[in-house]
Formats: structure tokens, sequence, C-alpha cells
């Protein structure tokens, strides 16, 4: 029930946003596999002892089919330096264990690295872009997957409260080859989000909010439509 609300509320927005972002590029939109899914969040991070530089470290659990089915987890270490508040490089090495339905569980490994920039606030609008290149390396594989993930978020506050925030972001996804297990060339995936940032403190917030997923296949497509709660701690 909660997914179809949030779905109904925002699923011909998302389809919008997607279809301009990868604008030029044919996609088989008519013939999908469509999904309710819940992910949540943690994200920490801290000063290191070197000057300018911090550490990170996300956990990811996903769950498929309205929740009823654990998906997916995802460990998520980084090192990063910031050159200014504004503008910083990360490096960081994923894992993802994956439990597909009808088969054994499955086991990815990526280095990544980043670049991320916030920009100055247009009529009261923050945005924030992020790029990361990912090499990609799936277990009983022996070939990497490049690919290409670019962000761009956009938040601003709400006047019905000084902590509480409007959040939307874009995340496309380009593979930048062709792998055995399964990676072709091309667009991968779009992710859209919109939802409200609740600000606790300095060092902590909660975000959540609808997230749509259309993931691009090579035989049925998959859109997913995900209610996505994000917790964030600063130490």
């Amino acid at each position: 029930m909660l997914m179809s609300f949030f779905r109904f509320d925002y699923i011909f927005l998302s389809r919008v946003f997607f279809i301009l972002a990868v604008c030029g590029v044919p996609q088989a939109m008519a013939d999908t596999e469509e999904d309710g899914r819940y992910w949540f969040s943690i994200y920490t991070q801290g000063k290191l002892p070197a000057e300018n530089f911090y550490w990170s470290m996300d956990t990811h659990p996903r769950w498929r089919n309205e929740g009823q089915h654990f998906d997916q987890l995802i460990l998520r270490p980084s090192v990063f330096y910031k050159f200014n508040p504004k503008a910083s490089v990360w490096l960081g090495y994923d894992t993802i264990i994956s439990h597909p339905p009808g088969q054994s569980s499955q086991r990815e490994n990526r280095l990544w690295e980043q670049f991320q920039y916030q920009f100055d606030a247009v009529a009261n609008v923050t945005f924030t872009s992020r790029t990361r290149f990912e090499q990609r390396r799936r277990e009983d594989f022996q070939d990497v997957g490049h690919r290409l993930r670019q962000m761009v978020r956009a938040s601003t506050p709400l006047p019905v409260h000084p902590k509480l925030s409007l959040v939307m972001f874009d995340e496309l996804f380009i593979n930048l080859n062709q792998t055995e297990w399964g990676a072709y060339r091309g667009i991968d995936q779009n992710r859209l989000f919109i939802g409200a940032n609740w600000k606790f403190s300095d060092f902590s917030n909660l975000e959540t909010g609808y997230l749509h997923q259309y993931i691009n296949t090579r035989g049925v497509d998959r859109e997913n439509h995900v209610l996505m709660t994000t917790v964030r701690f600063n130490f």
C-alpha cells in the first residue's frame, strides 16, 4: 500500500526525467517488469589524522517484492580529500552481495574513484555534482566492467521548518565496455529520487522519499519503485 502511494504521486515525473536524461538513446520502454522495493542506507563519516583527509563507511541493505525478500547488501568504505568545503576527491571499494530470485548468491567487488563539487546556491537551491568511475569485478569471472555514474543533486529549504529541505537527484549509469557476466556497453540504468531531508543537528540527518530506478537489460527491462531512507552521521 505504501509503495503504491509513492508510485502514484511521482511515477509520471520520474519517467519524464529519465527520458530527458537519455535523450537520443533508443529505449524499449514498453516491455518492463515492475517491482516495489525498500532501500535503507547508513552513512558515517569522520576526520583522519592527516589534514583535509576523511574516512567514510556506507551500509546499504535492500529488499525486493514489496519488502518480502532480502535482495542485496552493499558495504562501501572510502577515503576522501577536501580541497575546500565545496570540492573533494574520493577513493572507495564496494562489496556487493546479491540474492537474485531462484539463484545462488552473487558477489561483486568494485574499486571506484570520484569527484564531488557543490555549487553556490541559486535562488535558494543548492546543486551538487558527483562523478564516479567504477571498476567492477564479478566473482568467478576474470574480466573487469568499467562504468561511469553521474549524479546531479538539488536541495532547497522548505518554509514549514528551518531543519526540513526538499531534495531531488538524478543519477545516470553508463557501461563503458561489455563483460562476460552480463554488462554491455551503453546506458545501464537511471535513478531519480524526490524526498525530504530532516537535519537533526550539524552531525546527523535523515532523508526519505521515492526513488524510481529504470534498468536497461538485454531482455525485459526492469522498473523499480523504491521507498528509500537514508541516515547520515558525521563524527
